[in-house]
């Protein structure tokens, strides 16, 4: 396996934390609004939260369909400005920093993920996570505490390379950053949309984890070469699927 790569997606892959997400996608600006009057005597009550988390979740959209990702503070900044308020970037950088540590609390690793990490990491294949997530800093401290980030070379995120999962650079960043190519390679993630779609796009093998809990379906679209339901006997599979070549539509049951 020495010069095969594997990438692997963070939330509901590796580490779930669903406070953190909902700062991520919905909340944050309005948080930070919350936290500049309580931390900072900010006269900013008169601010319609809604309005503030709406005008967010279109960025965030418009993010998904373009692919140009921005950081939490330069999105926190472009919102305000929407809405005709601006407040200090320290006072943005400080808020962020702090509402995203709070949620770290909450994050919990996938059943299996540490285990499928070891697995991989063992048999000499390089591993790196690829996550769309406008705050970088979370996912090293929640990968740390869970005793990842030792498995992995790299970590790039949407925030960091600037580009969403939408896009294929944001694949290809890791794979120059490894220096593997990307018919070595596989991505292991729960979204269709983003995880197999994006990836595919890259030329990447891949792999959906396809949670019992998930929404999605499986359309020809956006065909996976090899699905796997559950982390903990998902390793050698992937393996393989990495060795063999690219099998289409390959079912991992937990036996």
């Amino acid at each position: 396996m020495s010069g095969s790569v594997v990438t692997i997606d963070f939330h509901n892959t590796l580490i779930e934390c669903d406070p953190w997400f909902e700062l991520e996608i919905r909340t944050l600006v309005s948080s930070v609004l919350d936290w500049a009057v309580a931390n900072d005597g900010a006269d900013v009550r008169q601010i319609d939260r809604k309005l503030v988390d709406s005008e967010y979740r279109k960025l965030r959209l418009a993010i998904h369909a373009h692919g140009h990702e921005l950081t939490a503070e330069r999105a926190a900044a472009a919102v305000l400005d929407r809405v005709g308020l601006s407040l200090d970037h320290d006072v943005i950088a400080t808020a962020i920093h702090e509402l995203m540590h709070s949620t770290l609390q909450f994050a919990r690793p996938v059943p299996g993920a540490g285990q499928f990490l070891r697995e991989i990491h063992s048999a000499g294949a390089r591993l790196a996570v690829v996550s769309s997530a406008v705050y970088h800093p979370f996912l090293e401290w929640a990968l740390e505490a869970f005793s990842m980030r030792d498995r992995l070379e790299i970590v790039v995120t949407s925030a960091s390379c600037g580009f969403y999962k939408s896009r294929p650079e944001i694949y290809w960043a890791a794979l120059v950053a490894l220096g593997g190519p990307a018919n070595g390679a596989t991505h292991v993630g729960d979204s269709l949309r983003f995880d197999v779609g994006g990836a595919a796009v890259a030329g990447l093998k891949t792999t959906w984890y396809k949670r019992a809990c998930t929404s999605e379906d499986r359309v020809s679209e956006f065909a996976p070469d090899l699905v796997v339901t559950n982390l903990e006997f998902a390793s050698g599979r992937v393996l393989d699927l990495l060795a063999k070549g690219n099998p289409a539509n390959i079912a991992v049951d937990p036996k």
